[in-house]
């Protein structure tokens, strides 16, 4: 099995941890390839920024040359995701869609500490989109940002478990997400800390992605993600004539 893990920025630091994070989860069979697109942001903090890693993603995802059985895309806003599970015919799966999932089967309530309170109400768009908002106790935002996260990783554990703190004690979280591929490196060092489930991203999309391909199931093609009609338009984007051919056409199958 092969899953290709899509960074959608271009921090290679970010994409290294990424990867390492896949492939610790995946199981002996698979095989994890992690990219990120060329000309992509160098974070992805806001909705214009959100807009163009979507762009870059369904560019490299339907331009990558090798095969693949299942797609994750490593970035808590889960950019294109609706988009890329109309134009690809393999699993899709957004990080933060996963994480929200996987924490509502271990906790009544979870919530999600995300990179600045300005991306609050754009995590919360994303988990209502995923349907879980519900589930979801809060969703706080810290005074950092993504390329800050690696820069000083012990002053983002500290803030991270400071606001994570007050969603458990405040908000009534029973578990933690973390809204940021870039915090998964201290996913178990705050559920010790904080003595409740941590949840990364990547962590849990690698094995809902294994778990999807085994079972035999992708996306719906029936009505909701069918692919694009194709038509014919003046200056046409070579990305969308990408999109409008036929799914048998994509080197997306193994």
């Amino acid at each position: 099995m092969r899953i290709l893990v899509i960074n959608p920025n271009s921090n290679q630091a970010m994409t290294q941890n990424i990867d390492r994070m896949a492939k610790s989860m995946a199981g002996p069979d698979t095989i994890i390839s992690t990219i990120s697109p060329e000309m992509a942001p160098a974070s992805i903090e806001s909705h214009a920024e959100d807009i163009v890693a979507g762009y870059r993603l369904i560019e490299a995802a339907t331009t990558y040359p090798e095969p693949y059985d299942a797609l994750v895309i490593a970035c808590y806003y889960d950019p294109a995701l609706e988009a890329l599970r109309e134009v690809l015919d393999v699993p899709v799966i957004g990080i933060a869609e996963a994480s929200a999932h996987m924490a509502s089967l271990v906790a009544p309530k979870f919530s999600v500490v995300t990179v600045l309170r300005r991306g609050v109400r754009h995590v919360e768009n994303v988990i209502d989109a995923a349907g879980l908002s519900s589930r979801c106790a809060s969703v706080r935002g810290v005074d950092l940002g993504v390329l800050d996260i690696d820069a000083d990783l012990e002053r983002a554990a500290t803030l991270i478990a400071a606001e994570a703190l007050k969603a458990i004690s405040e908000d009534g979280a029973e578990a933690i997400a973390l809204g940021c591929a870039g915090m998964g490196p201290l996913d178990k060092r705050l559920q010790e800390e904080l003595g409740v489930p941590v949840l990364d991203g990547v962590a849990c999309a690698v094995p809902l992605a294994e778990s999807c391909v085994k079972y035999g199931i992708t996306t719906s093609k029936i009505n909701s993600y069918d692919r694009p009609p194709a038509k014919k338009s003046p200056g046409l984007d070579p990305l969308l004539e990408q999109i409008y051919v036929p799914a048998t056409e994509l080197k997306v199958n193994a």
